[in-house]
């Protein structure tokens, strides 16, 4: 199926005729009330994500909504393929029981805010990042989440008021960049959220205007990631070296990355990896510099020898 914005699937309390795998695109699930209104958006499901195999399983009515915000590509199963697949492919329940185990997951995280606990922690192997912000934004709390490593050492902190993100540090990133880079490349990391009864005081609060949309956006961005990180053969330990002396960049957009990005190669060459270590721009804003400096020949890979880097 090939659905255009603001496409309808299918509608809650329909009969539940088929299952969906979104092969590329994002979809928004919505669920509105015992009466059918106040339609809420609860999740977003990208490519690889499966959808409407619930109702498949169980006999029952559509219990949400689910709408193609954008433009999405989605495979269609009907009663007979889905009994088929189940019946002819054991490695295809033993998935489908795996997609159920998350989302069993992240339904328990949304019933631990909506009871109302003052804290919250897990794994981000099991918790979803996009459920974590967007239960805080439904329940309009205040709070402090942080991110820790493995060894408990802190790699980053998000403050809430109202359910929405108001500052954001990850790692050496501060403010959307930090946010965008968490949504990114997620890490194996724990987190830990706290309650608060006021808002965090903090300095030059950000302004997300929605946080659905901002979840939706970064879904969004991370399969162009994707596509950038496979269009520029990007090995993280090879060196980057400037092909010129002066920098040519005549688009605003990202012009501060772009200056800060060759400022650092100004001596050296220097790993990707080093780079996205130190710059104060997420991952997906330095490929998208880098891929305009290699395109225009500024910057190229370099090559080690034993007379140093040519």
């Amino acid at each position: 199926m090939q659905c255009g914005p603001d496409t309808i699937v299918y509608l809650q309390g329909e009969a539940s005729d088929s299952f969906y795998v979104i092969n590329d695109g994002t979809v928004e699930i919505v669920v509105a009330d015992d009466q059918g209104e106040n339609p809420v958006p609860i999740t977003y499901l990208s490519k690889g994500d499966l959808f409407g195999e619930i109702g498949m399983l169980i006999d029952a009515p559509r219990t949400a909504s689910v709408r193609v915000p954008d433009s999405a590509t989605l495979l269609r199963f009907d009663h007979d393929a889905f009994d088929r697949l189940i019946s002819t492919i054991p490695s295809f329940g033993h998935f489908l029981a795996m997609q159920l185990a998350k989302r069993l997951h992240k339904t328990t995280l949304q019933l631990h805010f909506y009871s109302n606990v003052r804290e919250l922690s897990g794994s981000l192997d099991f918790f979803d990042l996009p459920t974590i912000f967007q239960t805080i934004s439904l329940s309009q709390q205040h709070g402090v989440m942080h991110v820790f490593n493995l060894t408990s050492e802190i790699m980053g902190e998000f403050a809430f008021a109202h359910g929405s993100p108001i500052s954001a540090r990850f790692k050496n990133l501060y403010g959307m960049e930090a946010l965008l880079q968490l949504f990114l490349v997620t890490p194996k990391a724990n987190f830990g959220f706290a309650r608060a009864s006021e808002p965090p005081v903090v300095e030059s609060p950000m302004k997300i205007p929605s946080v659905n949309e901002f979840t939706m956006n970064a879904v969004h961005l991370k399969d162009e990631m994707m596509v950038l990180e496979e269009k520029l053969k990007l090995s993280e330990e090879r060196p980057i070296k400037r092909v010129h002396a002066r920098l040519e960049w005549r688009d605003i957009e990202l012009q501060n990355c772009a200056k800060e990005m060759w400022q650092a190669l100004i001596k050296e060459p220097k790993p990707f990896k080093q780079l996205a270590e130190t710059l104060s721009y997420c991952r997906y804003n330095l490929l998208r510099v880098l891929d305009r400096l290699f395109e225009t020949g500024q910057l190229a890979f370099a090559e080690i020898t034993p007379y140093g880097y040519r």
